[in-house]
This record gives C-alpha cells, sequence and structure tokens, in this order.
C-alpha cells in the first residue's frame, strides 16, 4: 500500500520540470540606486525579470530623469530581451537621437526582460532616476495548464485523465 504512493510520489518529483512553481513575483517596482534621491556616479545594476510560461512582461516608467547625452551614451536605462535591445533611454524629455520613455509602455517579446541601469564616472547636475513598475501579463497556454493539472492530481493522490501506470 505504502510502496504504490512512494513510487506515485518519485515519479511526480521526478517527471515535474526544472524550477520552481512559480516563485518569481507576477509585478513589481524597479528604481534607480537612491531613488529618489540622485543617483551616484559609476553606478550598475541590472534586474533580470522573468514571467512564467506563456506570459511576458510589461513595463512603464513613473518617473525618469537621466543625465542626457548623445545616443544615451552616458547614463541610461536599457531594456533587453536575451542579445535585443528593446530600448536604450536617457535624459527627460525625447529627442532626434535620444529617447525618453515618456508615455510608453514596453512589453517583452518573451518571458524574460533584462533592465540595466548605467551611470558613468561624472554628472555635470543631479539626477534623480527613475522608478518604474512591471507586470506579467497573457494567458497560459494550454499545454501549461494540463500539466499543471497532471503534477497536482498526482501529488494530491487524486485520479487524474493524465494519470499513468506505474
Amino acid at each position: 500500500m505504502r510502496l504504490p504512493l512512494l513510487l506515485c510520489l518519485l515519479w511526480g518529483s521526478a517527471a515535474a520540470p526544472p524550477g520552481p512553481p512559480w516563485l518569481e513575483p507576477l509585478f513589481g517596482r524597479l528604481a534607480s540606486p537612491g531613488f529618489p534621491e540622485d543617483y551616484g556616479n559609476n553606478q550598475e545594476q541590472v534586474w533580470t525579470l522573468t514571467a512564467p510560461p506563456g506570459f511576458r512582461l510589461r513595463l512603464y516608467f513613473t518617473h525618469f530623469h537621466l543625465e542626457l547625452s548623445y545616443l544615451c551614451e552616458y547614463d541610461f536605462v536599457q531594456l533587453s530581451a536575451g542579445t535585443e535591445v528593446l530600448a536604450r533611454l536617457c535624459g527627460q524629455e525625447s529627442t532626434d537621437t535620444e529617447p525618453a520613455p515618456g508615455n510608453q509602455t514596453f512589453r517583452s517579446p518573451g518571458q524574460r526582460m533584462d533592465v540595466t541601469f548605467r551611470s558613468d564616472y561624472s554628472n555635470e547636475k543631479p539626477f534623480t532616476g527613475f522608478e518604474a513598475f512591471y507586470v506579467a501579463e497573457g494567458e497560459p497556454r494550454r499545454e501549461d495548464t494540463a500539466w499543471a493539472n497532471l503534477r497536482t492530481s498526482i501529488y494530491l493522490g487524486h485520479d487524474s485523465p493524465y494519470s499513468a501506470s506505474v
């Protein structure tokens, strides 16, 4: 009696996909170091945001005040997904060659987005940095839902249309 239950539990844990069920937050806040005070020189911070399978990320800024430079080469916030740069932002208002976020909303093409803040060795005047919020959005795929139901059935010991004989 105990052996089949133990085998089911072992099979369920061995068949489970790697990684947590979902421990990452589905929403959150990012801010430059020291925000709302001025950020310092030579700062770098990278956030890796990850959404559950079948979801993507939406990010928007509520405050943005960085040093303006040609092509945002000095102080910037860069949004990327893998090797794809989604945006490189600086300043407070957009110019011909330097974008600032304004009221734009940024979306990741997949379930991951990296946000990098970098400041150079000097600022001509104080800048207060940025504040942004993100949220995972979308619908889980049918396969992900079926797999979650199967794992739940195995762990809870319920009969399942997906159960396999061991």
